[in-house]
């Protein structure tokens, strides 16, 4: 049989045809740095009828789904955020086809609603290898981004709010060794614009929420409703309002210092693109 008949027959998703993996069950991947706003948008996109996903999958950074259970971390994350176990997941891997390991994920999955007939793949590392992840799978992709401030806000909070300078001095190196790696994947499809990415800043989603998810939804094929900007169903304690907030990615304004994000802002200042001013 095939896996995906357990997925409810739908119209079908636009598929573009590249000479990539076309998958009609994935319909679009979102990625970006981490804690910058990719469970939000993929609790939007979980608003439209008939689409859900797991947590994250990362099955798109190896070269062939063969090779994901080498990828320790996100194999883990794929059983946990999938509700599948090691068994379902070798069976999703045997196949060199990415369409094919997601149609078996789709099936094995445990956590996707009744009534899912469209997934999508959410995995925030995608973008540190956005050219080979996008020549992997033929679907619109999103990049989502915030403030660098706004960032390391994020991440010294997660940390457990410590003294910051001696935090910030050994965190920056290495975060902006990777964060380096993100931009140059961001700037190569932002300028000139590649019509297969949709660039989400979360700043602008917080403060033009319809104008936003309006060209959000059009670029995944969807029409836009309203009702879709209040968060029904949140599954993720990452997203942690019921709607979207306006305040959500400017918390480094009071939980830092002027000096503080003045740091910030010297040590991550070549990320200019993605400094909200």
């Amino acid at each position: 049989m095939d896996p995906s008949s357990a997925l409810p027959s739908h119209g079908g998703p636009t598929v573009l045809h590249t000479g990539r993996t076309a998958c009609p069950v994935i319909r679009f991947v979102i990625c970006g740095p981490e804690h910058s706003g990719t469970t939000l948008v993929s609790d939007l996109f979980r608003q439209v009828p008939g689409v859900d996903a797991g947590f994250e999958v990362g099955v798109l950074l190896a070269a062939s789904p063969r090779r994901f259970p080498d990828l320790t971390v996100h194999a883990e994350i794929t059983r946990w955020g999938w509700g599948i176990d090691e068994a379902a997941l070798a069976r999703c891997c045997d196949t060199d086809d990415f369409a094919v390991f997601y149609e078996r994920l789709a099936a094995a999955s445990t956590v996707l609603r009744p009534g899912t007939h469209t997934m999508f793949d959410k995995t925030p590392r995608y973008l540190a290898a956005l050219d080979a992840c996008m020549a992997r799978l033929a679907v619109p992709f999103f990049v989502v981004f915030k403030d660098p401030r706004a960032i390391v806000h994020s991440d010294w909070r997660k940390a457990g709010r410590p003294a910051f300078g001696p935090w910030f001095e050994a965190y920056a190196p290495d975060k902006l060794g990777y964060l380096r790696q993100l931009y140059a994947q961001y700037r190569r499809v932002a300028g000139p614009p590649d019509p297969r990415v949709c660039l989400v800043r979360l700043e602008e989603l917080s403060l033009d929420a319809r104008r936003c998810c309006e060209r959000m939804y059009a670029h995944a094929g969807y029409a836009f409703d309203p009702v879709y900007m209040v968060l029904q169903g949140v599954r993720y304690e990452n997203t942690r309002h019921g709607a979207i907030s306006a305040g959500e990615p400017f918390g480094y304004l009071v939980g830092f210092s002027e000096a503080e994000r003045r740091r910030v802002t010297a040590t991550f200042a070549e990320l200019d693109d993605w400094f909200y001013r």
